[in-house]
């Protein structure tokens, strides 16, 4: 089922990888659009079924300290539960939605072999797969990872639970991407992000006036 035409791009990879940074310096150079799956998220919630989205449902009804107070293969398990129902919704905005311009759909939702079943060429899938310590010193700049361990009964242990099922989540994601032969970007900090955005864009073959 290829739904992916040649101007149109898969950008994922684990969280604080830089996938959105990336889009961004893409979409002003390469003058294409971006599909945000985290900012479609928050809509998507509104519209969840329990009997075709369980895994979804049961995430949204919960709270951060149940999300997260739980061994860690129950976690890495839910999130892999979920992006696999989440994926079906994005397609649903693609499919609906109408463009003049090259796409390019990034977000850590967007697992290898969903991604691979719509691809008509392989050049137009990449996954960026952070070091765990690249993800860590990433995470613990942002202020607002520390808000949501701070709603959990044990802050630390939530923060701790979360970097390890991050870190399974990117081990899982590369393995299945280099089973499929698909691509990965690798990132631990010794390039910068305009340099990953070049091997992109180079991996994508955009143009200056590709539209």
């Amino acid at each position: 089922m290829a739904v992916s035409d040649g101007n149109m791009f898969w950008l994922g990879g684990s969280p604080c990888s830089g996938k959105s940074s990336i889009s961004l310096i893409l979409a002003s150079r390469f003058a294409t659009d971006i599909y945000h799956v985290d900012d479609a998220f928050e809509t998507h919630t509104q519209r969840l079924h329990p009997v075709h989205h369980p895994a979804l449902t049961k995430w949204r009804d919960s709270s951060w300290d149940e999300r997260l107070m739980q061994p860690i293969n129950n976690l890495v398990q839910d999130v892999i539960a979920c992006y696999g129902e989440h994926f079906a919704l994005i397609l649903e905005d693609i499919m609906e939605g109408s463009r003049r311009k090259s796409l390019l759909v990034e977000g850590t939702a967007l697992l290898p072999r969903p991604v691979a079943s719509v691809l008509t060429k392989r050049n137009q899938t990449i996954w960026i797969i952070p070091s765990a310590d690249f993800q860590i010193a990433h995470y613990s700049e942002r202020e607002w990872a520390w808000d949501i361990a701070a709603q959990c009964r044990d802050p630390e242990a939530a923060f701790h639970n979360w970097m390890e099922r991050d870190i399974r989540f990117a081990e899982l994601v590369e393995s299945e991407a280099a089973a499929l032969n698909l691509p990965i970007l690798r990132v631990d900090g010794n390039r910068t992000l305009e340099e990953n955005a070049e091997t992109v864009a180079r991996h994508f073959q955009l143009c200056a006036d590709q539209s």
